[in-house]
């Protein structure tokens, strides 16, 4: 299992965030949900799936590299808590 950075869209839709680097849809995922937080700050809303799972959505999508534990720039685009104001998140389970 790892984390990325996902949001909800309409319905049960779940939105991956891929970035782009040196040209390239690159999606980061991380080791667990505090490498997550530590590298794209406490307001980004992520997901944990099963590495299977992320494959199989980053190809659909053509993201070019699945990238683990990536380093990420101090002046990369980061969500912030007023971002955040038109989501309802629902608990799961």
């Amino acid at each position: 299992m790892v984390a990325v950075p996902a949001h909800v869209g309409a319905g049960d839709q779940l939105i991956l965030e891929a970035r782009r680097v040196d040209g390239d849809l690159v999606l980061p995922m991380f080791s667990n949900v505090k490498a997550l937080v530590a590298a794209l700050g406490r307001f980004q809303p992520w997901a944990v799936l099963s590495l299977p799972r992320i494959t199989d959505l980053a190809m659909s999508v053509n993201v070019g590299r699945v990238v683990l534990d990536p380093e990420v720039a101090d002046d990369a685009w980061r969500w912030e808590e007023m971002d955040l104001a038109g989501f309802s998140w629902k608990a799961s389970g």
